[in-house]
C-alpha cells in the first residue's frame, strides 16, 4: 500500500506511542525510510500507557511471575513498544484491543490450565471484564447463565466452573 500510494510520509496526530507503533510497522515492513512526524514538538503522552511504564507496574509483573509459573499478561494495546517490551521480558505478554480482550482471555484460559491472567494497565476494563464475569455467574441481577448459553454466546470451551475459575484469577 504505500509503494502504490505514492506515500512519501505520515504524520500522527495522536499520543506518542502512536507514532512509535506507526514507525515499528514501517520498519518491520520494510518500509523504514518513510519518516513519521508527530504533530507537536512536546510530547504527546497518555495517563494510563504511561501508568504502565512505572516501577510499580512491573514490580506488580514480577511478583505474578513468582508467583504462578502459569501465568499470562494482557496488556492493552494503548501502551508503549517498551511497556510491552519490558512486560513480555517478565512474564509471556499478550496484546489485546477493547474489542478483542475478552476472546483472548477465553481463549487463553481454555488452553492453559490453572492460568493466572494478569490485565492492564487499563483497570476500567478490568473492572469490566469482572463485572460481565459476575453477570454471567448471576452475582448481578440474581440469574446465572447456564453452562449451553455460556458455550454458545460466550466460548465453547467454557462452563459456570472454568469461568468463575476465570473470574477469579484475574490480578
Amino acid at each position: 500500500m504505500v509503494e502504490n500510494a505514492g506515500v512519501t510520509s505520515i504524520a500522527c496526530l495522536g499520543v506518542d506511542f502512536m507514532a512509535e507503533s506507526v514507525a515499528a510497522i514501517l520498519e518491520r515492513n520494510g518500509h523504514g525510510n518513510i519518516p513519521v512526524y508527530r504533530a507537536a514538538v512536546n510530547p504527546i503522552g497518555c495517563s494510563l500507557a504511561e501508568s504502565a511504564e512505572r516501577d510499580s507496574y512491573r514490580a506488580w509483573l514480577q511478583k505474578g511471575r513468582e508467583s504462578n509459573d502459569r501465568v499470562l499478561h494482557v496488556v492493552y494495546i494503548n501502551t508503549s513498544l517498551e511497556t510491552k517490551a519490558v512486560s513480555t521480558s517478565i512474564v509471556p505478554t499478550v496484546t489485546c484491543t477493547s474489542s478483542n480482550v475478552l476472546q483472548t482471555m477465553l481463549n487463553a484460559s481454555a488452553q492453559i490450565p490453572d492460568l493466572t491472567i494478569m490485565y492492564g494497565p487499563d483497570t476500567y476494563m478490568g473492572d469490566n471484564l469482572v463485572a460481565l464475569f459476575d453477570a454471567v455467574l448471576g452475582k448481578v441481577g440474581g440469574v446465572a447463565w447456564d453452562d449451553e448459553r455460556i458455550k454458545r454466546e460466550l466460548h465453547p470451551a467454557h462452563n459456570q466452573a472454568s469461568i468463575r475459575k476465570l473470574r477469579d484469577s484475574i490480578d
